[in-house]
């Protein structure tokens, strides 16, 4: 049989209308032919998804069934309409219409499906941000849905719309506001500064990346709130995020000792510290260093690494209570310095000197003259220090 004139037999049956048992027996047989199609193309894809390693194919062969069956159904529809000899045009028009947007439908699905996921993410490793797929499938499904109804009724509408002059002003200051963002979470996805599950500080705000989308982004705070920020905000502001180039970070703490305290047993009070809580890294090993020595105190830095931000300032405060039980066993006196710097520090006489009341007499008028004794030394208010186990002979000054 030659293929080649079954457009024109077509023609030939569809040029008088058919009475409706022929129209209604021809177009259950192509209903029967095309389901028929159907479980065979459907079960050799199935056969085909199951000898495969990824999932996607499955998943895409479970996306296609419903509309396949629906463009089947159509099709036989589609058959009988034009046997009839093409009455109810509208009724044409509209299944004319349904056709061509699930067979769009299909296309794109399946575009998407085998060079996004399958090519780019699962053979090249290229994960091809939310915001910019998503904008990929508007602008296909836009340009297929104007396409097929143009097609349809006989009007052009991709022209139309892109020379409407009107139409562009309109939608330019209409939503100016919003291409704003969404240029700018476009530029965002694009240097990928940062993703769903990073802790970043932006604009103030401190908290986890929860969802990005098209006009904003939204961060989850350490209180359980969620901040919507929207993303031209975002571009424009510092960002610092916690969870670059990994997932470990370092956090320094602060700690004062006395001007007595030997750097030494400060050093193995740290280390002692740091190796009690179970979640401070090993690899890289905490560090300490002396930041600056005062009048008052000696103030040191604690770095350490943790592999999760979200717990920082538990992990912190486990540091800071590990390290004072270990100053209290090494002997090192905590400067009272940082929690009361007012009544932190008092003018000790020296052995001989006036009484107590002519001293604060005498030390009160030296504060701001030239009187002062030279030989009186800072000495830490033994209402604040922390008594140590077993002081050392220079634990006071």
């Amino acid at each position: 049989m030659n293929l080649d004139r079954l457009p024109a037999l077509w023609a030939d049956l569809i040029r008088s209308p058919a009475s409706l048992p022929v129209a209604l027996a021809l177009s259950a047989s192509v209903l029967a032919l095309g389901f028929f199609a159907y479980r065979l193309v459907f079960a050799s894809l199935s056969r085909l998804a199951g000898a495969t390693q990824t999932s996607l194919d499955d998943l895409l062969v479970r996306r296609m069934r419903l509309p396949a069956r629906m463009l089947v159904a159509l099709l036989a529809m589609h058959a009988f309409i034009s046997l009839r000899g093409g009455e109810l045009p509208t009724l044409h028009k509209g299944v004319l219409l349904l056709e061509l947007t699930l067979a769009a439908y299909l296309a794109i699905e399946i575009a998407e499906t085998l060079i996004i996921d399958y090519w780019l993410a699962e053979r090249r490793k290229v994960l091809l941000p939310a915001l910019v797929r998503h904008l990929l499938l508007t602008i296909l499904y836009l340009v297929a849905g104007l396409s097929i109804v143009g097609a349809v009724t006989g009007v052009d509408l991709v022209p139309l719309l892109a020379t409407s002059t009107v139409i562009t002003v309109v939608l330019g200051l209409a939503l100016q506001d919003t291409l704003g963002n969404l240029f700018a979470g476009l530029a965002l996805h694009s240097e990928r500064s940062f993703g769903v599950g990073d802790w970043i500080l932006v604009d103030g705000v401190e908290g986890q990346v929860i969802y990005v989308g098209w006009r904003s982004t939204r961060l989850r705070t350490f209180s359980g709130d969620v901040v919507i920020l929207p993303n031209s905000i975002i571009a424009k502001a510092r960002v610092q995020n916690f969870c670059a180039p990994d997932r470990n970070c370092a956090r320094n703490i602060e700690m004062l000792v006395a001007l007595g305290a030997s750097p030494e047993a400060v050093e193995r009070a740290a280390q002692r510290a740091c190796g009690e809580v179970p979640e401070v890294l090993r690899e890289p090993a905490p560090r300490l260093w002396l930041a600056s020595v005062t009048p008052l105190f000696q103030r040191y830095v604690i770095k350490f690494w943790i592999a999760d931000f979200e717990r920082h300032d538990l992990l912190e405060s486990e540091v800071m209570k590990a390290f004072f039980r270990a100053c209290r066993d090494e002997g090192v006196a905590l400067s009272p310095a940082a929690a009361q710097p007012a009544l932190a520090v008092e003018i000790r006489p020296p052995a001989g000197a006036p009484g107590p009341a002519e001293g604060a007499a005498g030390a009160a008028a030296g504060a701001v003259g030239p009187a002062a004794d030279p030989r009186a030394a800072p000495a830490v208010l033994a209402a604040i220090v922390v008594a140590p186990a077993a002081p050392p002979p220079d634990a006071h000054l």
